[in-house]
């Protein structure tokens, strides 16, 4: 190779080494830069119309609220008692929710079956935010010999496991359980009540309607 060509592959070997690399570069760039694909989640069965739901408003604006009203308002007459239409959580609270049961119920070695969604009504009580409002609370069930329970868990410090709750939430210590509610909570053991870790959602934003 003479000089002068020696000297054009050393000018252009390092400018075409430079543009493979950036090239490359640029090529990772851009795949770095794309999105992954999306699945588009398709709607629940579950899912209303807004029709529906303004029927079902409606239905509920008839048939329960005048009679709450009435109801209260015979109780104390020196008051009009606003009717709650809805109970609100942020999303992120839901979000958090949703894991620490999943996280609780697996301490447990039990599965999630469904959220229950008790409605229940706040005490006449300055204990209570909302006293006298219509609530709901959620609580989570897991399946035992074929039928569901709403539980908590409960835990000796080291051991965790599932407690079965009947439907009115009253249960008595192990200790006083008789052989007939042995039967109602099968092939489950329960520690003290003051080691016992709720699973039970409330606590909510609640509000009557907006009469504008």
């Amino acid at each position: 190779m003479t000089t002068s060509k020696k000297k054009i592959f050393h000018f252009i070997f390092p400018l075409a080494f430079l543009a493979i690399i950036s090239s490359c570069n640029e090529q990772k760039k851009e795949h770095e830069e794309q999105p992954e694909p999306v699945t588009e989640v398709k709607p629940p069965a579950q899912i209303i119309s807004t029709k529906k739901a303004q029927v079902l408003f409606d239905t509920y604006s008839e048939r329960r609220a005048p009679l709450i009203q009435e109801y209260e308002d015979k109780l104390d007459p020196s008051t009009t008692f606003d009717v709650a239409r809805y109970g609100y959580y942020d999303l992120e609270t839901l979000k958090n929710y949703i894991t620490f049961i999943e996280q609780e119920a697996k301490k447990a070695n039990v599965k999630i079956s469904n959220l229950r969604f008790y409605l229940a009504n706040y005490p006449d009580s300055k204990e209570y935010k909302h006293p006298k409002q219509n609530t709901f609370f959620i609580a989570p069930t897991t399946t035992v010999d074929g039928k569901d329970y709403a539980f908590s868990v409960v835990t000796d410090g080291k051991t965790y496991k599932p407690k079965l709750l009947k439907d009115n939430f009253i249960i008595k210590p192990f200790k006083e359980t008789t052989t007939e509610e042995a039967s109602f909570f099968p092939k489950i053991s329960f520690f003290n009540e003051d080691d016992e870790q709720s699973l039970i959602l409330n606590e909510f934003g609640l509000f009557p309607p907006p009469y504008n």
